[in-house]
């Protein structure tokens, strides 16, 4: 479908238990339809209220659809289905990836990455990423490490390349910023040194992930989903 050029934002001002919650949303007006995947929540009278609630009912949200005439709202954090087809449909998208991200799909959403091939400590590389909306690279699956793989050995040219990876070591677990358990679908060499907490990436058609201090120097790949909102 024609996609709109404008981009808009939307500021929504959300209310549960008496607690009131500021959230952002960017993204794009579409002439899409919404999918029969898509959940619908009921009937609001505007599209800033349908969104609000879609950013409170679904953990990831990838497009909205709010009907002008019926006011039913569709929430989606999976657009595989069919089109549901009808007029007076308003609808939005996430923006395509920013300059110098790439683009993949992953499950029923996209993920955007960018590669960085300049040597920076660990703190360097996360306050560099959040000032793009995004984060280090979080490899949790093995759908994510295969797409890291298939974005970086390129790039690598067949020369050894050491990329930050988003990891901590807590006491002898390895866990992401968020605290949940890492996986090992990038396995993990570990040395003696109880101040290598953190992880990279090291490899060139093939990668282990290898531990080492923050204050190290490697190259980071920067991450974000294309998606409305994510729930925290």
């Amino acid at each position: 479908m024609f996609k709109i050029s404008y981009s808009v934002v939307v500021l929504a001002i959300i209310i549960l238990c008496k607690e009131t919650y500021l959230k952002m949303f960017y993204g794009e007006r579409t002439n899409d339809y919404p999918k029969s995947s898509c959940l619908d929540i009921g009937k609001f009278q505007s599209t800033g209220r349908c969104l609000a609630v879609c950013g409170t009912t679904l953990e990831m949200l990838i497009m909205i659809s709010h009907n002008m005439e019926t006011h039913t709202c569709m929430c989606c954090d999976d657009i595989t289905g069919s089109d549901i087809i009808g007029s007076n449909w308003k609808t939005y998208i996430p923006p395509q990836c920013g300059d110098h991200y790439v683009t993949y799909d992953l499950f029923s959403f996209q993920t955007c990455l960018k590669f960085t091939g300049v040597n920076v400590t660990y703190p360097s590389a996360v306050a560099n990423c959040q000032a793009e909306r995004s984060s280090v690279i979080k490899i949790d699956s093995q759908e994510k490490f295969d797409i890291f793989k298939h974005y970086v050995v390129p790039i690598a040219n067949n020369t050894v390349t050491q990329v930050w990876v988003q990891g901590e070591k807590v006491g002898q677990q390895w866990q992401f910023h968020d605290g949940s358990p890492m996986p090992d679908f990038c396995p993990i060499s570990m040395s003696n040194s109880s101040s290598e907490i953190r992880l990279r990436a090291y490899g060139t058609t093939s990668f282990t992930c290898v531990d080492n201090t923050d204050n190290s120097k490697y190259y980071y790949v920067c991450e974000h989903y294309r998606v409305l909102a994510i729930s925290n």
